[in-house]
């Protein structure tokens, strides 16, 4: 599945640790410079922790729930990727049962970042900006991780999550 000098990473082997607020679980998945890609236990309602001088993309990967951001409510639906400042409040108001979602968490000093919904079939090479492709049609998510090459999978047509992370911004000219 991976090329040479890719990493896989399945989800389900990485240790659980307690969020910054101590009210929930999160997976750090993948770290880079002025980046982290986490995957978040959902099991109750309740605020998430705050980062503040950072940017969030929050994936839920299954079902929908409703979240307060900086006191607007917003519906965040399974694959479909939410954005919010990272010091902006935000309240998990109500979930149907017990579920996990993507993070995607960039220091805006430093970087910028968005996670794509995308399914592929076959072959498929990214460019250098795609850090980590995360297999999402598993039971617990597997993330390739690109190398010193361009990042290449072979895949199904399943959906997959593609971490788009530019060049820091000190060398973006």
């Amino acid at each position: 599945m991976p090329g040479p000098a890719h990493v896989l990473i399945d989800s389900g082997d990485v240790a659980p640790v307690p969020w910054r607020n101590g009210l929930g679980r999160t997976r750090e998945l993948l770290v880079g410079p002025g980046w982290r890609l986490s995957l978040a236990d959902l099991a109750a309602p309740g605020p998430f922790s705050s980062f503040p001088d950072s940017d969030r993309v929050h994936l839920p990967l299954e079902g929908g729930y409703a979240l307060v951001v900086g006191g607007h409510p917003i519906q965040a639906r399974a694959l479909q990727p939410v954005g919010f400042p990272g010091e902006a409040p935000v309240v998990l108001q109500d979930l149907e049962r017990p579920t996990s979602a993507l993070n995607l968490i960039t220091d805006r000093s430093i970087c910028s970042g968005t996670l794509l919904v995308a399914r592929h079939e076959g072959t498929v090479t990214w460019p250098a900006y795609v850090r980590a492709v995360v297999l999402l049609d598993r039971p617990t998510p597997l993330v390739a991780v690109a190398g010193d090459e361009p990042l290449t999978l072979h895949l199904t047509g399943g959906p997959v999550a593609e971490v788009h992370i530019p060049e820091p911004k000190e060398h973006q000219s």
